[in-house]
């Protein structure tokens, strides 16, 4: 298997659950990390563990992947400081609990921001430096809903289904520009990670499967494309 396709990510939701074993599984392999969410002190936290652990840059990015303004000057930030990007892992998703009929309006903008303009507008913001490299990676964490509807779950199921919409439309734009877009689409994820082995739920995958995903496709060579991932717990 090749080296991993990356020296320089960006991971939204990175400072808790899959974003953070992935940034683990990352660093790691010393790849360089920039972890975004909106929790300031969490993110310095680990962004200062991982770096005393694995002896790589680590940035902590407090932003909204939801507001415009906020992910360009957050973008302009990490490249005076590191670079350009040629890892991003569109992560941040947000659910919500409630039949179609008892949704409310302020629920489904809540959610359709966080999965799937979050994941736009990250993508907007690094695509640029991809493009203009001929190399880059982006690797959507969508769900088993962006395939199947589920009862309680329709706003996360459009969100999700946008995700995986948006990404193969991308990956018919760039692909043939040295740019790779994959997508995850995990069932249940066990979140936050249980203590121990005995704690595990049946059936529930766990955050660092979807970390050895995200390895897995970053070693696969120039001429394999990978299109979406599904998983499932057994």
């Amino acid at each position: 298997m090749n080296e991993l396709r990356a020296t320089r990510a960006l991971i939204s939701g990175g400072a808790s659950g899959i974003g953070l074993a992935i940034a683990e599984a990352l660093a790691s392999q010393g790849v360089e990390l920039i972890l975004a969410s909106r929790r300031r002190g969490l993110l310095e936290q680990k962004a200062a563990r991982l770096e005393a652990r694995y002896g790589v840059r680590v940035m902590a990015l407090a932003l909204d992947v939801c507001d415009g303004d906020q992910v360009r000057d957050g973008h302009a930030r990490i490249r005076e400081r590191l670079g350009p990007i040629d890892l991003l892992i569109n992560n941040s998703g947000v659910g919500s609990d409630h039949l179609v009929q008892d949704l409310p309006e302020s629920e489904w903008d809540r959610v359709m921001d966080t999965c799937a303009k979050g994941t736009f507008l990250l993508t907007r913001a690094c695509l640029p430096d991809m493009l203009a490299n001929r190399h880059g990676t982006v690797i959507n964490i969508a769900s088993q809903a962006a395939r199947y509807g589920y009862a309680r779950a329709s706003v996360y199921c459009a969100a999700k289904f946008a995700v995986l919409g948006f990404a193969r439309a991308l990956r018919e734009e760039v692909q043939h520009q040295g740019i790779r877009v994959h997508t995850l689409c995990p069932g249940l994820v066990q979140v936050p990670p249980p203590a121990c082995a005995a704690d595990r739920k049946p059936g529930w995958l766990q955050v660092e499967d979807l970390a050895e995903a995200v390895l897995y496709t970053l070693r696969q060579p120039p001429h394999v494309q990978l299109d979406e991932i599904g998983m499932t717990g057994i």
